[in-house]
C-alpha cells in the first residue's frame, strides 16, 4: 500500500458507514494469513471502521477490545452489529477514568456502556489501561488491530497495524486475561 489518504482539516461527525467506506477504499480486501497492513489516518477513520469492515465480511464470534475510553456512539454501533448477528461476544477493557470523569457526569457514556454490555451479556472490565488493541475471532480466522486510536468519536492522526495472525492473537489474548484478572469486572463486586 503506497497511498496516503488526505482529507480537509475539519471535524467530521461520527458516521461508522462513512468511516468504513473510507477504510474500504484504501484496503479493499482483508489481510490474508500472516499479511500485515499498516495505515495512517489523518482523522478520517478510527478503530470502529475496522470492526464494521470485519463484521460486514465475516461474523465476529469474539471481540476483545481495549481502549482508554469507549464513546457512546461507538458502543451503540457495536450494539447494532450484535443485533444484526454480526458480532456475538465482546470483552471490553477501559481505564478507570472512563467511569469517573466530567464527561461521564454530564453525558452518561459509561452508563450506556454498562447497560449495553449487560443487555448483550458482554464483559466489561475497568483497570489501569491506556492500550488500544483489538482482537477478532471470526469465521474467517483471527485478526489483530494495534492502534493509537481510542474507540471514541475523536480521531486525530492515528496509526493502525492490522493483520490476520493466530499467534499474535494468542499473544495479546494473554494480556487481556491479565487485564481481566487485575481489573474490576463491571457488574460484579471485587473482594
Amino acid at each position: 500500500m503506497d497511498d496516503i489518504l488526505r482529507q480537509p482539516k475539519k471535524r467530521l461527525m461520527f458516521n461508522v458507514v462513512r468511516e468504513k467506506m473510507i477504510l474500504s477504499s484504501i484496503m479493499p480486501e482483508l489481510p490474508k494469513n500472516d499479511e500485515v497492513f499498516k495505515l495512517i489516518s489523518l482523522g478520517g477513520f478510527s478503530g470502529i471502521a475496522f470492526i464494521r469492515l470485519l463484521a460486514d465480511n465475516c461474523k465476529i464470534n469474539n471481540l476483545y477490545a481495549s481502549s482508554f475510553t469507549i464513546g457512546k456512539k461507538h458502543i451503540e454501533s457495536l450494539d447494532v452489529m450484535h443485533y444484526q448477528g454480526k458480532l456475538k461476544n465482546a470483552y471490553l477493557v477501559v481505564s478507570g477514568i472512563a467511569e469517573n470523569n466530567n464527561t461521564e457526569k454530564k453525558y452518561g457514556y459509561f452508563k450506556t456502556l454498562k447497560d449495553i454490555c449487560h443487555k448483550n451479556d458482554w464483559k466489561l472490565y475497568v483497570t489501569k489501561n491506556h492500550s488500544k488493541i483489538m482482537l477478532f475471532d471470526t469465521d474467517n480466522g483471527k485478526y489483530v488491530l494495534e492502534t493509537s486510536s481510542n474507540l471514541n468519536e475523536n480521531p486525530k492522526i492515528e496509526q493502525f497495524s492490522f493483520e490476520q495472525n493466530s499467534e499474535l492473537f494468542d499473544f495479546y489474548k494473554k494480556l487481556f486475561e491479565l487485564m481481566f484478572e487485575e481489573g474490576k469486572e463491571i457488574g460484579e463486586t471485587k473482594q
